[in-house]
């Protein structure tokens, strides 16, 4: 090995070195649908791939126990080249469909190896 790091645990056995599958967290924020917005918003962020990088939305207020609430619906992230598009709602749905609440979520992206 030329670089990196390896570690080992307490009995001696290798745990992780430069050829682990790793996941690093590449772009977190908070967003949140405005009043009127369309149904999906494109976040650019150089560099992501949908071959490398995956995304998750997640609320960060609570959600109420009726799960046929549309306040409770979870905004939804697609990986595209150069960035992500975030569905406020399920991506594909019929206009007049319930969309994501106005709360905020995080949009956490990641690139994996």
């Amino acid at each position: 090995m030329s670089f990196g790091m390896r570690i080992w645990g307490a009995n001696g056995a290798l745990e992780l070195d430069e050829n682990s599958f790793t996941v690093r967290v590449v772009y977190s924020a908070l967003v949140q649908r405005s009043a009127g917005e369309a149904r999906t918003r494109f976040i650019p962020i150089s560099g992501v791939n949908p071959s490398t990088h995956s995304a998750v939305c997640m609320p960060v207020d609570n959600y109420g126990t009726d799960a046929q609430d549309t306040r409770n619906i979870q905004y939804t992230p697609i990986v595209t080249s150069g960035g992500v598009v975030l569905y406020f709602g399920q991506p594909g749905a019929p206009e007049g469909a319930p969309m994501g609440v106005l709360r905020a979520q995080r949009l956490m992206v990641m690139r994996y190896r």
